[in-house]
């Protein structure tokens, strides 16, 4: 028993030592990573938990609005009958 608290009192005291070695991004940073519940298509309750840095949501994000924005402007072209 003796053993295991100096144990436990010696790991307690490493962690702040371990702590300061990386510093702590902050939440808005580029390379912080955030994890995010997603639906899973076809279920009801099913999630999948995805992480990724916030420039990699970013970047999904932009892409995604190009896309529908390509769409968008191929289907409005294609409504205006020419000639």
């Amino acid at each position: 028993m003796l053993k295991s608290m100096i144990a436990a009192s010696l790991f307690a005291m490493a962690m702040p030592a371990l702590a300061q070695d990386k510093p702590a991004l902050d939440r808005n940073d580029p390379s912080a990573t955030r994890c995010k519940r997603i639906a899973v298509t076809g279920s009801l309750v099913r999630k999948e938990r995805i992480c990724k840095t916030n420039a990699e949501w970013r970047a999904m994000s932009e892409q995604q609005n190009r896309d529908a924005d390509d769409l968008i402007t191929r289907s409005r072209a294609g409504m205006n009958p020419s000639g």
